[in-house]
């Protein structure tokens, strides 16, 4: 079930890769391999309502653990992240990670036209806007971002993990400043007049 902006929340709404066409607000890609569903349900099982109901029921509490919930999600040693704090280079993501996770354990989070397209049985890719809110070091946060992901299986056990990911705002080139809710108009944004 989407809210009035389109955004899905609970993890359960999630319950099939169709169900998650059922949530965008465009026609799905024509890149969708039938011979690969399992793959892009696995992905969505594993990782996009796992991430859901981790932010949403598990990460306040995991906050004196050190996030430790939270790294089933990511292949440490592999992982980039061009996000919205800054460059991550591959190798350095743990340090990345120990100075950001904690910060912003008390959130909540939704997903709006979350597609994810298999590569490969082993290779995906997702794309989505990310709603995220709360408190992040005891001041309120509400920002909507543009969330782009890439996953690997690990072929010995089955398990899935970011490899790498890219979270932005759109940026309104006249005035240079970013648009926290991710509805800038792409049509205007770039405009310099």
């Amino acid at each position: 079930m989407t809210d009035k902006n389109g955004f899905v929340r609970d993890d359960k709404s999630y319950e099939s890769i169709e169900k998650q066409y059922d949530f965008l607000a465009m026609e799905k890609s024509k890149y969708h391999n039938p011979d690969l569903a399992v793959a892009e349900q696995e992905v969505l099982d594993q990782l996009y309502r796992g991430w859901l109901h981790y932010w949403n029921h598990e990460s306040k509490d995991d906050y004196h653990n050190g996030m430790v919930g939270s790294r089933r999600f990511y292949d440490f040693p592999e992982m980039l992240s061009y996000d919205m704090f800054g460059n991550t280079i591959r190798g350095s993501f743990n340090e990345h990670f120990e100075s950001i996770f904690p910060y912003w354990n008390d959130g909540q989070m939704e997903f709006k036209d979350l597609e994810i397209t298999a590569l490969s049985r082993d290779h995906a890719y997702s794309t989505m806007i990310q709603h995220t809110w709360g408190t992040a070091g005891g001041t309120p946060f509400d920002t909507a971002f543009r969330r782009t992901g890439i996953a690997r299986r690990n072929p010995e056990n089955g398990e899935w993990r970011w490899i790498h990911e890219h979270l932005s705002f759109p940026v309104d080139m006249k005035t240079q400043k970013g648009d926290f809710t991710a509805s800038l108009d792409p049509g205007k944004g770039f405009k310099l007049q």
